[in-house]
């Protein structure tokens, strides 16, 4: 995403860059750059495709309604749209057929991409959120602000994190 078509004209020094994001932001044009790095931002937490669009989606339907509240978007979106996934992730199945997911969404992941997902959906969950925070630049400050932990922790965290991501990396598939 260009983080230029989300930054004010002036931004104040001492700020961190997301910190700087205007008051008020065109609601079509944050639609546009955020939608598809808010999506892949939930899939980073263990979400298909189609339940990250569905859980982004959602929560740009809640923004739109009190968008003129909304101080840092980005941030605001990614806690609406983990929350919206994982509320209905834990809730019970809805009776009925569902429109096959492949028609749904707009995107192909890479054999890389989707290596990256599978490799982080083996991580505890604080450490996947963290880790998900952290690959869309946030810093452990801001996390820590987001995830309501210390800032340690948030490090803690990415360390272990990056430690078992390594060792998913390191280890053969398909047994031997």
């Amino acid at each position: 995403m260009d983080e230029l078509s989300l930054q004010s004209p002036t931004p104040a020094p001492g700020l961190p860059q997301r910190a700087q994001e205007p008051l008020v932001l065109d609601f079509v044009t944050v639609y546009r750059a955020e939608m598809p790095t808010l999506t892949r931002f939930v899939m980073k937490h263990g979400a298909s495709p189609q339940e990250a669009a569905d859980a982004a989606q959602e929560a740009f339907a809640q923004a739109y309604r009190s968008w003129d509240k909304i101080h840092h978007p980005s941030r605001w979106l990614r806690k609406v749209a983990t929350r919206l996934y994982f509320r209905h992730r834990f809730c019970e199945d809805l009776p009925g057929d569902l429109p096959d997911s492949q028609m749904l969404v707009n995107f192909e992941l890479s054999t890389e991409e989707r290596l990256v997902y599978e490799a982080l959906y083996e991580l505890p969950l604080r450490q996947r959120q963290v880790m998900a925070w952290h690959y869309d630049g946030y810093s452990a400050q801001e996390i820590a602000e987001e995830l309501g932990i210390g800032e340690a922790a948030v490090r803690q965290n990415l360390c272990r994190a990056r430690a078992r991501l390594q060792e998913i990396r390191c280890t053969p598939r398909g047994g031997a």
